[in-house]
């Protein structure tokens, strides 16, 4: 490594200066934020267990139970299977992917990205082509510019994929700070209007509260959906999802229809800002009567770019997302 080219290492904990043992950082340059009160489970997705590939089921659990995929694209017109698009990185540079298999107890780097070209084309209920489907099945629309949205293509309109865990809120806490760090690499950079993130679901008396916080290319302006929609289509199309509480047998996050529900607010960070891992975080007020919420960590793609193509979809990447109550 040459003077010139040490500043664009990324480091989080230590120093530039890191001895090596069987090709990883003895751990002055792995990836160690320190982020005290966290209150999500495995946050770093330490486990042995592999990911899902390519297709899973909504809600399903992994990595000790604690995480669950969330996505809107039908893979099967006979089953309720959807579009996962991960990968897990290493948690040092060059953030090397991982590979399939069993990945080790190493912290990792999380990883998502689009469908693109792979767009899976389905039919009857499980059309991925009917921006107007709503309970009984996981709606199209993850979030939009209008509501409701337009037909599909809408180019104001976003299919979300994301993991997603769900947080008992602690006796006594009024505030809550969430967010994660965020590396969209230079060179994978979003597809036009493509963007990536993290959000909070939260309760109120009667309705679900989201707040979000967007990472989009500088030279995009997304203005997505904000404040209170009555139950029905336009609702149901806004952050839509997977439950903070699990349930069933076996045990999952069930599906989430936000119903009615509040957008309270997001925020917009641009990519330039994220070429090397940088704390995204927000503050929010909770409501007295929430107490569980859900966080998301997310890939929007959006419809238009849901096409033949073969335009690369860009990604986003996460580490150490984190949850944490005052």
């Amino acid at each position: 490594m040459s003077i010139t080219t040490q500043p664009t290492v990324n480091v989080l904990n230590g120093s530039l200066a890191c001895a090596f043992n069987d090709g990883r950082p003895t751990g002055s340059n792995e990836l160690i934020p320190s982020i005290p009160g966290n209150a999500l489970e495995n946050p770093t997705f330490d486990v042995v267990e592999s990911p899902p590939f390519g297709v899973s089921f909504n809600g399903a659990l992994y990595f000790d139970g604690n995480w669950g995929h969330f996505g809107q694209l039908y893979v099967s017109n006979f089953s309720f299977e959807v579009s996962t698009n991960n990968f897990f990185l290493a948690n040092f540079p060059g953030f090397k992917d991982l590979g399939g298999g069993e990945l080790g107890d190493q912290k990792k780097v999380l990883k998502i990205f689009g469908t693109g070209t792979n767009f899976p084309d389905n039919l009857g209920d499980k059309a991925n082509r009917d921006n107007s489907r709503t309970a009984g099945n996981i709606p199209l629309v993850g979030m939009s510019e209008t509501e409701p949205a337009g037909a599909f293509p809408d180019s104001g309109s976003w299919c979300r994929s994301e993991w997603w865990q769900g947080v008992s809120v602690p006796d006594g806490a009024t505030k809550v700070k969430f967010g994660a760090y965020v590396r969209v690499a230079e060179d994978d950079d979003f597809r036009a209007r493509n963007c990536g993130g993290v959000y909070l679901k939260t309760n109120g008396p009667v309705q679900a509260i989201i707040d979000a916080i967007v990472v989009k290319r500088d030279e995009d302006t997304i203005n997505l959906v904000t404040g209170g929609m009555a139950a029905g289509l336009n609702s149901i199309q806004q952050w839509s999802g997977i439950s903070a509480t699990k349930g069933g047998t076996p045990l999952t996050y069930p599906l989430r229809w936000n119903d009615p529900m509040e957008v309270n607010s997001i925020d917009y960070v641009n990519t330039s800002n994220h070429r090397q891992f940088r704390k995204i975080e927000k503050e929010i007020t909770l409501n007295e009567s929430t107490d569980t919420l859900g966080i998301g960590l997310f890939f929007g793609e959006n419809q238009a770019n849901l096409d033949e193509s073969g335009t690369p979809t860009g990604s986003i990447q996460f580490y150490n997302p984190f949850v944490v109550f005052s």
